[in-house]
């Protein structure tokens, strides 16, 4: 039994016998438990415990990173009702699934650029190049994301990286044709739209679904420019953090000091942020009006040939 015998673990549970170092780590391995989380939190340590998924680490393929991603989501689900707290340095990566056309270029330029897998080193981009199963695996994650309730907080820079992308490919010709890069620009004014609507009427939605009954979908408007992605999920019996490290890479803890200390910072983001899902209709025109105009400038770009 994991090193311990069955008598030995009697003794330990009636704590006649304090557990062996070599067995704590066993078990602290066997059990994915960090040995100081069993610490009492008397004062504030600065060593806290968190879970890494590193998709060059312990992570190797597009499709079992994005399975870790679907199983996190459900996991959720023995914890009772969820809320979720999105701060975006992005655009969400779940929105960006609701069409295959965007998650295949993110995908195929995280696995060229970011992570330079050889499968990706010499080809172009084309939309052809991806399996259903790795598409479907992202749908099944953005309908997850569409069953929690969330609160996001958008900067006035988010659409910049998947442009800068975009032009990137296009400009060291990675894209197999100009109407493949211009596709790509539709489908993000595209999803734009459909981002816009959910915030006017402040609720997640399928297109090919019914609406919620109730409003699940608040949208803030910030200027300051967020580093990287922070989540916030919080149920009845459980409050977890979720940070982005180089793009796909991400830490997450559920130790609550580092919940509350990360939960004031957001509380403070989102006092100086303006809600523009449900309200200020002319605020939230204007700033989704400005994405689009930058998508058209570098579709006009890549339709010039400069």
């Amino acid at each position: 039994m994991l090193g311990i015998e069955l008598s030995e673990a009697f003794i330990l549970v009636k704590s006649d016998q304090t557990l062996q170092l070599k067995d704590a780590i066993m078990l602290s391995n066997r059990f994915n438990v960090v040995l100081n989380q069993l610490q009492p939190e008397t004062h504030q340590p600065n060593v806290l415990p968190f879970q890494f998924f590193g998709f060059d680490y312990n992570i190797k393929t597009l499709e079992e990173y994005f399975l870790v991603v679907l199983n996190q989501f459900q996991r959720g689900d023995m914890f009772g009702h969820r809320k979720m707290v999105y701060v975006a340095s992005e655009l969400p990566l779940f929105s960006i699934f609701q069409f295959p056309e965007l998650a295949a270029f993110k995908l195929f330029f995280w696995g060229r650029t970011v992570y330079r897998l050889p499968s990706f080193q010499k080809q172009r981009f084309r939309l052809s190049s991806f399996s259903e199963a790795l598409l479907e695996i992202g749908e099944a994650a953005w309908n997850e994301y569409l069953n929690v309730p969330s609160t996001e907080i958008w900067s006035s820079n988010i659409i910049n990286d998947i442009l800068t992308q975009i032009y990137y490919f296009w400009k060291h010709q990675i894209f197999q044709n100009k109407y493949e890069a211009i596709l790509i620009c539709d489908r993000l004014v595209q999803m734009l739209d459909h981002i816009e609507m959910q915030a006017r009427i402040g609720k997640k939605f399928h297109p090919q679904q019914k609406l919620p009954q109730t409003p699940n979908f608040e949208l803030y408007y910030n200027d300051v420019a967020v580093s990287n992605n922070t989540i916030l999920v919080n149920t009845p019996t459980r409050k977890q953090v979720f940070i982005s490290q180089n793009a796909l890479n991400y830490l997450t803890s559920d130790n609550e000091m580092f919940y509350l200390h990360t939960e004031r910072w957001v509380h403070q983001l989102r006092q100086n942020s303006i809600q523009i899902s449900l309200k200020n209709d002319k605020l939230r025109s204007n700033f989704f009006i400005q994405m689009k105009n930058n998508i058209e400038f570098i579709k006009q770009e890549i339709l010039a040939g400069r």
